[in-house]
């Protein structure tokens, strides 16, 4: 039964090579299409309450906001670890879950426990935000808008219409923006008249902010029509806010441009954004934890490309593409795995001494590749630094499979001369031993895989990188090798010379490499 593949494919050679194209396309097929990514996909089993309480010392922070909300989320479920830390205006709590939680819902969990609790939270708390850790959440493009207009003006442009193009962008979770001048309402207050007016800064407040609101009024029907009714009470221009009258002390009335000195212009600019020596506004685009880098880095310059086309008074900078860094990372780990292929072809040639017999390696090495990416892709996993590595790593031992059942088919066929016979019988002597040799190489990486915690977080990918390609090394070695050595294995297998067409061109640096290896192994 241990030599039924081996003979199968060798007597089959028409449906080895069907299934070996099947392999090929299916490969390059997955090759193409699988996410590419800087790190693989981890989602860390963390997340954090933070609730801001205006003007409020670490003490009264930790007394009202953060021992409220350190009793609600003690109710999570998988639970591990809870800290907190109680900062002037601000609590922050930090949840470890267990590993293997699923974090989104998680933090719905979270959510309905803070919802029960914020009743009791000071009027003046912000309402407490739950927040995912993960290494997706800083921006994965910056991009930067300058141009001759004012800057109040660029920053106007670029938030009320630019924006709006990267927002649509599939995979696009937030777009914010930078560096940018906004245009405010600035009152400063003379103290002399509010107290001349026995007004206060508090009373002012409240007015302002009943005052400055839009309220709905119902709806008014009129035969089968009917109009809704809205109160319009915002502010338009700082004009409009000094004609707001306040009562004075003695139940008088003055205006508030009376007691103090309304303007309307550009607020403090907090952050300055220059490219190129001009002063700009910048973009920040952050994906979506599960959308790939890649992906969205083409979908964002398409927007971008229609942004520029529809402004063309804007000149638009890309400062910083993750999928640049990405796309360099991976090409350099692939340009490294395609060498360290070439030359473990190269070392086959130097002991085998035959171009047919190192053609054999020089397929076998491809084709397990392209199996792995095909067997990745199937189980979404995606290419990037880890795996990469692991399939630079793997392609010394997928080699292996194949080197050791091509030489003992090499070896056969010199002895009993039928390039067929000697692939079955060739295959057959070492199966047992390259499957064997096979396992528990992959008994090592398997622990691990299937592991929980940080590490198999880390390195599951990796180790089912290596496993997957092992395991497909192995199928090859014992189909494809065989029928491939038992066609062309035939005819004259010298080592002294190559033949091309009707004409042999001998070796003429082999056998120096040769004589140089013999007297090693004669020193040995």
């Amino acid at each position: 039964m241990r030599f039924s593949l081996a003979r199968l494919t060798v007597k089959r050679p028409i449906s080895t090579i069907m299934v070996v194209l099947m392999v090929i396309v299916l490969g390059v097929s997955a090759f193409l299409d699988i996410p590419k990514d800087l790190m693989p996909d981890m989602e860390l089993p963390y997340a954090l309450v933070m609730t801001t309480y205006p003007n409020a010392s670490p003490e009264e922070v930790e007394s009202m906001v953060t021992a409220t909300v350190e009793q609600a989320l003690a109710q999570v479920e998988n639970l591990s670890d809870m800290i907190s830390y109680s900062l002037e205006n601000t609590s922050v709590v930090l949840i470890q879950f267990n590993f293997g939680t699923d974090m989104n819902f998680a933090t719905l969990d979270m959510r309905e426990k803070i919802s029960l609790v914020e009743d009791y939270l000071p009027d003046t708390c912000s309402q407490p935000m739950v927040m995912k850790l993960n290494m997706n959440a800083l921006p994965s493009m910056q991009l930067y808008v300058s141009s001759d207009l004012p800057l109040e003006e660029l920053n106007t442009i670029v938030e009320d219409n630019v924006t709006t193009y990267f927002e649509r962008a599939a995979g696009v979770a937030s777009v914010s923006v930078q560096g940018g001048l906004e245009e405010e309402i600035s009152i400063v207050f003379n103290q002399e008249s509010l107290t001349n007016y026995g007004l206060s800064l508090q009373t002012i407040a409240q007015i302002l902010a009943a005052e400055n609101i839009n309220l709905p009024s119902g709806n008014v029907s009129r035969g089968d029509s009917k109009v809704i009714v809205r109160t319009m009470g915002k502010f338009s221009s700082a004009e409009e806010m000094g004609n707001i009258p306040l009562m004075t002390s003695d139940y008088s009335k003055v205006r508030l441009a009376d007691v103090a000195t309304i303007t309307q212009g550009a607020g403090k600019q907090e952050s300055i954004t220059r490219i190129n020596g001009q002063t700009a506004v910048g973009i920040m685009v952050t994906k979506q934890s599960d959308a790939n880098t890649v992906d969205v880095s083409k979908a964002v310059r398409k927007e971008l490309a229609e942004a520029q086309a529809k402004y063309p008074q804007l000149t638009f900078v890309i400062g910083y593409d993750a999928a640049d860094f990405i796309n360099a990372s991976l090409h350099s780990v692939a340009r490294s795995a395609i060498i360290g292929a070439v030359l473990a072809v190269f070392v086959v040639f130097l002991f085998l001494r035959n171009i047919r017999s190192t053609l054999v390696i020089g397929i076998s090495i491809p084709l397990c590749i392209l199996l792995t990416f095909a067997i990745m892709s199937a189980r979404d996993i995606t290419l990037n630094l880890v795996t990469l590595c692991a399939l630079a790593i793997a392609v010394g031992m997928i080699v292996d499979n194949s080197i050791v059942v091509l030489e003992n088919i090499y070896t056969t066929r010199r002895k009993i001369g039928d390039a067929k016979e000697a692939a079955e019988l060739g295959t057959g002597e070492v199966f047992l031993a390259i499957v064997a040799s096979t396992t528990t190489t992959v008994l090592v990486f398997l622990p691990i895989a299937l592991t929980d915690g940080l590490s198999s977080v880390m390195f599951g990918d990796f180790c089912f990188t290596i496993i997957i390609a092992l395991l497909a090394s192995l199928l090859v070695a014992v189909t494809v090798v065989p029928m491939l050595c038992s066609r062309l294995m035939q005819g004259n297998i010298s080592t002294d010379y190559v033949r091309i067409g009707k004409a042999r061109y001998k070796y003429k640096l082999l056998p120096l490499f040769n004589r140089g290896l013999e007297r090693i192994i004669a020193w040995y």
